[in-house]
């Protein structure tokens, strides 16, 4: 390498390294000063609604509930979505909006056991009720956490 070339990729790197070396985002410690910045008073829907947006799962005074789970997921599972021993289980997460509605483009599956039990509740929690998440009185949204369970059979030994 020639003395001029070799120099100006030292330049190209100084000039690199500090440029990446700016963090243009805000750290996660201003972030979360931003969340925890004290209680709201009540009848704040602004800052409830802020602090909703920045923390979908945030402590709420109510969490969503199912007013109407019609229709019903599950409805006549093919026996193979069972395990050996009998036993399911399916975990979603989806966030409810203030209206009650379930927001299916944060749909979230975070466990299941065969994907035929995803299908069925995504086919049926758009169409449900849900109360929503309430927080110093204002109607927040807020990820719903969804979970079934179907128990292992008993061993049959006499």
């Amino acid at each position: 390498m020639t003395p001029k070339l070799l120099s100006c990729s030292c330049v190209a790197a100084v000039v690199i390294a500090a440029a990446c070396s700016q963090n243009p985002s805000p750290t996660p410690d201003v972030v979360q000063q931003a969340r925890v910045a004290g209680p709201i008073k009540p009848g704040d829907c602004v800052e409830a609604r802020r602090r909703a947006s920045l923390e979908p799962d945030l402590d709420v005074d109510q969490i969503p509930a199912p007013v109407a789970m019609k229709p019903t997921p599950f409805r006549n599972p093919p026996p193979t979505v069972f395990r050996k021993d009998g036993s399911a289980e399916i975990r979603i997460d989806v966030l409810i909006d203030t209206l009650g509605k379930a927001d299916l483009t944060t749909f979230k599956v975070v466990k299941v056991s065969n994907k035929w039990f995803t299908q069925s509740v995504r086919g049926v929690i758009g169409k449900w009720t849900f109360t929503p998440a309430m927080l110093a009185g204002c109607k927040v949204p807020r990820i719903y956490h969804f979970m079934s369970t179907v128990a292992p059979r008993a061993n049959e030994t006499p």
